[in-house]
């Protein structure tokens, strides 16, 4: 023996030797009791981390101890082609080449992304080998193969004929820098130091009687007049110019007699009525809300029960759009500034208070994302979800420590129509195709050539990719056949145990409990160990 152990030769020699004679490999013939573990598919995008060590070599330690328990053990290995980030990454690439993806075309940029990923993921699958992990690797799957494809595709369709699946305006997370919708939990929030902007919108029609709210000194061909006003507060002073209303609490004593009056918007110089919702808090700022149903999420749910307008001002670059007058094509912060300027020159800012408030960003680049009106694809979630719940709640899932169940149910209960479609090319293209003589949307498991009501030929594939959380909730399912009824799904789902890190709890177990009871025909796995983050010294 040598003096000092060399890993480098000992470990390579013996773990050649063990994956060459398939000791790794799982039979599904063999008639023992079955343990199997599905690989949170890493990303495609770089190289493994400590976290990754930590997670798979907790699996590792599972695996073997089951293996010389006497089980027929499945470690199911593969990777996640995660659009968003691989997206970036080949763009950049692009970038430093001098060119881009719109130069290129769209099927040329996707041979770019298989070529990286040939690379990428190559380089993640041999980092696990020179860990040692005894996945089966003659099993490994990617999320967009032909049959993970497949799977996404049959789930996709399934759903949408069940109603589950909707297509709609609505006001999701839209990040101006990665020029793609985001779900709400790829919106990180943070706390930032801002402001509080109160402005005056003079009431125009209607003074009320007996109210209390405080007079300006408007002047009108030459006469001075005294009208009243109210005050709204708010930390996006650049989206008033797509305000549709003005709401007050019903209950609030101050501003009773307003309701249904007219007010003027500042500078937009639009007249929008006073509306009552008891969503309005009376003890925030001023009491009451200036609505923004194209800009904020409550504003939007708000201006739906009223039937307000939706006026975009903030176009998807993150610069003012086309109904944002005089403003139109700056940035969002740098019409911000102008406007408060313009607000103060005219007399309707009162003041501005420093506001510490949490700001939404995107959990990939960074960036301030903008609540905006876009159609998009959804799924219907609570159907999905209330089952869920209740396979935690009876204990048919178990989540070790349990402390993270309250989490789970916290998150699960208030659940919100999952938006799907991203704005990018790398991914599963939504299997829906648009007619344009008739209107009609086709979704359809199989490429299709015309139109299913009308017979027209001209027809066009949805160009946006389904969200990359998508493909990876049917994991558990997708790696072993379905929606083929294999012998590797007999004998090895539900899976045992899923080994995670809390921080995609909502990302990605808590959407395979849900795709697992709707399409696995069962739990997806019995127990979810939950294991901590590995945090630097800035956490």
């Amino acid at each position: 023996m040598e003096k000092v152990f060399e890993p480098q030769k000992i470990e390579e020699k013996w773990y050649k030797l063990w994956t060459e004679k398939g000791y790794f490999h799982a039979d599904e013939n063999l008639d023992k009791p079955s343990f199997c573990i599905v690989i949170p598919p890493p990303n495609i995008t770089g190289a493994l981390h400590i976290g990754h060590a930590l997670n798979n070599t907790i699996q590792d330690i599972l695996i073997r101890w089951k293996r010389m328990d006497g089980f027929n053990v499945l470690w199911m290995p593969g990777t996640d082609h995660a659009g968003i980030a691989t997206q970036n990454v080949v763009e950049k690439q692009l970038l430093s080449e001098g060119t881009d993806r719109h130069k290129l075309g769209r099927e040329r940029f996707v041979e770019k992304v298989w070529k990286w990923k040939k690379k990428s993921g190559g380089d993640i699958i041999k980092q696990l080998k020179r860990l040692g992990a005894s996945c089966d690797w003659q099993r490994e799957r990617f999320t967009m193969d032909e049959g993970l494809s497949e799977a996404v595709r049959e789930v996709f369709v399934r759903l949408y004929e069940e109603g589950l699946i909707y297509k709609g305006d609505r006001l999701i997370n839209w990040c101006p820098r990665c020029h793609t919708a985001l779900s709400d939990i790829e919106v990180e929030h943070e706390e930032q130091k801002g402001h509080l902007y109160y402005i005056k919108y003079p009431i125009i029609r209607g003074k009320g009687q007996g109210a209390s709210l405080p007079l300006q000194v408007v002047s009108r061909g030459g006469k001075e007049d005294k009208q009243p006003f109210i005050t709204i507060a708010t930390t996006r002073p650049e989206t008033m110019l797509g305000d549709t209303a003005v709401a007050v609490n019903p209950e609030d004593e101050r501003y009773r007699n307003f309701i249904g009056k007219t007010v003027l918007l500042p500078i937009a110089n639009r007249e929008i009525p006073v509306i009552a919702d008891t969503y309005v808090d009376m003890s925030f700022g001023t009491g009451a809300l200036k609505i923004t149903p194209a800009h904020d999420f409550n504003d939007f749910e708000i201006g739906m029960r009223h039937s307000l307008p939706q006026i975009k001002v903030i176009a998807e670059d993150g610069s003012m759009g086309e109904d944002a007058g005089k403003y139109k094509g700056l940035d969002r912060f740098k019409c911000r500034k102008a406007l408060v300027k313009d607000l103060e020159k005219e007399g309707y800012l009162i003041k501005i208070e420093d506001y510490t408030h949490s700001i939404g960003k995107c959990y990939r680049c960074k960036t301030i994302v903008e609540p905006n009106l876009s159609k998009q694809w959804f799924v219907r979630i609570k159907p999905l979800a209330e089952p869920a719940i209740e396979a935690v709640k009876d204990g048919r899932v178990r989540i070790i420590p349990k402390g993270w169940e309250n989490t789970y149910f916290e998150w699960m209960n208030n659940i919100k129509d999952w938006c799907i479609s991203r704005q990018i090319w790398c991914g599963h293209r939504i299997p829906a195709w648009l007619c344009s003589d008739c209107g009609e949307i086709t979704v359809s498991k199989h490429d299709v050539k015309e139109c299913s009501k009308c017979g027209s030929k001209k027809i066009e594939q949805e160009s946006d990719v389904l969200d990359t959380w998508f493909s990876s909730a049917l994991w558990p399912f997708s790696t072993l056949g379905w929606p083929r009824n294999t012998k590797e799904l007999k004998v090895f789902y539900p899976t045992s145990v899923l080994v995670t890190s809390f921080d995609i709890l909502f990302f990605w177990v808590a959407r395979m409990i849900m795709m697992g009871l709707k399409f696995g025909g069962d739990i997806p796995f019995r127990d979810v160990y939950i294991h901590a983050l590995v945090r630097d010294a800035e956490g």
